[in-house]
């Protein structure tokens, strides 16, 4: 966030705007010192079980995989940030449940800090089910596509 430094104690709004973008982007804590030497520390609220289960299934664009699922039929978010499905809005997804995948293929992106980086398969593999709706703050370990690994 760029713009003036405030010229006195940070107000309610822009407290609140702050832990919001925190929020939006999975940061836990901010360690700020100001110019002035005033010093501001902000941790955010660990998510509650049932808030990360009310959350996942509130982003479910396709159904969730059954329980006995395990993390080596999933890929992973490598990072925080958005995730895009399509290069761009308007374009095609990268992939749909169905498709198969090659090693290194793209198949979607993240966007962190106004960088985006590029979603690649981890191996060859057939997409089950998009994990989560284009365009929803992810954090790292966050399963994005249930998928069956394929040996040939």
């Amino acid at each position: 966030m760029k713009g003036p430094a405030p010229s006195g104690p940070i107000d309610m709004e822009q407290l609140t705007a702050l832990m919001s973008c925190m929020q939006q982007l999975g940061v836990r804590l901010l360690d700020y010192t100001a110019p002035d030497g005033t010093h501001l520390v902000l941790r955010a609220p660990e998510p509650s079980q049932s808030d990360q289960l009310a959350l996942s299934e509130g982003a479910s664009a396709t159904p969730l995989p059954a329980p006995d699922a395990t993390p080596s039929s999933q890929l992973l978010a490598s990072m925080h940030g958005v995730f895009y499905i399509a290069p761009s809005p308007g374009e095609d997804p990268y992939v749909q449940p169905g498709d198969v995948v090659e090693e290194g293929q793209p198949i979607g992106i993240l966007e962190a800090m106004k960088t985006l980086t590029r979603l690649e398969a981890d191996y060859r593999c057939r997409i089950l089910s998009i994990l989560v709706k284009d365009a929803t703050p992810v954090e790292p370990g966050m399963p994005l596509f249930s998928v069956e690994k394929l040996d040939d």
